[in-house]
């Protein structure tokens, strides 16, 4: 049983596709390229030196959460989000949810905008106004999305392996010295802890469960919880690996640092290099990128699919500037920055991410909605 929501369908907005491949490594730098800066250090503000275990038990409470989600969007493969919550809630309850979505895509992009801000204005260019970052940032966002969800695929295709290395480089270089007897003694203050500090990662980790409301744009829907099943594994390790500070600096040290990775990346000498850090950091920039270009995407193609546009383009220049403004405006100093992706966010995430999917889910089985070729 299906119902016909007045909307135009994406493959009129955006005529090309990625290959379920493409997507997989979208959301593996989607996840990575902010998740082991700033989270590390409030992982282990949380989770002490049980932050190791938070990375683990992350990716066995994120498998049924990304579960639902994955279970939802195979019941209507050639829909997007917007369009099924209208067929399974009703089109004004399913506008409502589908517009309660575009704000959190437009909150994530603000966010990451402000998060490069904060890393190259406190990082490297201590006297260059904050703002310049997220232009240039946003702009070259801008250019991306205007080209497209192909093109933004391929320049991550081959960003990624860049930003890999370089992580594995920094792990590499820093284990040698590191004192592993810092993770000790294991569950110091029981069970607490380090599942508080999984629900932080696991926010985050499925922050890019946005990317899976696009399905219809990415060819072998079917194989998506394949691709799940490898990436969410892979996702951990990363996560394992930025948890690597603890033994190098200490917890205490750790859990104070803003940015524990730019610190290790400082601890690295190349010879012949003497700011090494900046050509590691020149990795995680390009994915933050890519991040922000895969949220200014999203943002402007389902907001005209939602608004019923024919052409999703005209929006990206304007959500570009509200971007950048937001990033702004929302914080006024770095510690709201830390405390807002500490605290309210990760809640938000979670909500947005397992509950409202959930009950969607749930009433599509109960009114026994989905579309043609689905599969419950």
């Amino acid at each position: 049983m299906t119902k016909k929501t007045a909307m135009f369908p994406l493959f009129q907005l955006e005529p090309a596709y990625i290959t379920i491949f493409q997507g997989a490594i979208l959301y593996f730098t989607f996840i990575i390229s902010t998740v082991d800066i700033f989270v590390p250090s409030i992982t282990a503000a949380v989770a002490g030196r049980d932050s190791w275990i938070s990375a683990i038990v992350t990716v066995i409470l994120a498998s049924p959460v990304a579960l639902t989600i994955i279970t939802l969007a195979l019941r209507f493969p050639r829909r997007s989000f917007i369009e099924y919550s209208q067929m399974v809630l009703g089109v004004w309850a399913g506008r409502l949810v589908g517009l309660l979505y575009l704000f959190l895509i437009l909150v994530i992009g603000a966010t990451t905008a402000r998060e490069l801000e904060e890393i190259m204005s406190i990082a490297f260019f201590t006297h260059t106004p904050q703002v310049i970052f997220g232009i240039i940032g946003v702009g070259l966002s801008a250019y991306l999305v205007w080209n497209g969800l192909e093109v933004i695929g391929r320049v991550n295709g081959i960003l990624l392996p860049v930003g890999l290395l370089l992580l594995l480089f920094v792990a590499a270089a820093v284990l040698p010295g590191a004192k592993l007897d810092q993770y000790l003694p294991i569950l110091e203050y029981g069970y607490g802890p380090p599942a508080r500090g999984a629900i932080i990662l696991m926010a985050y980790l499925l922050e890019g469960f946005i990317l899976i409301y696009i399905l219809p744009l990415i060819r072998q829907p079917h194989q998506v919880f394949k691709a799940f099943t490898i990436t969410l594994p892979l996702l951990g390790l990363a996560l394992l690996t930025g948890t690597v500070s603890i033994p190098v600096f200490g917890l205490e040290a750790t859990s104070r640092l803003l940015m524990p990775a730019i610190e290790l990346a400082r601890e690295i000498q190349i010879p012949g290099l003497p700011r090494s850090d900046i050509l590691i950091m020149l990795g995680w920039y390009a994915g933050i990128l890519v991040r922000i270009a895969v949220a200014h995407y999203l943002l402007a193609l389902l907001t005209a699919q939602w608004a019923g546009l024919r052409n999703y383009k005209p929006l990206v220049l304007p959500f570009g500037v509200i971007i950048v403004a937001l990033s702004q405006l929302m914080f006024n100093n770095t510690g709201e920055v830390i405390q807002f992706i500490g605290n309210s966010l990760v809640y938000t995430l979670l909500f947005f991410e397992f509950v409202i999917p959930f009950f969607i889910l749930v009433i599509s089985w109960v009114r026994n909605i989905e579309e043609k070729g689905g599969v419950s």
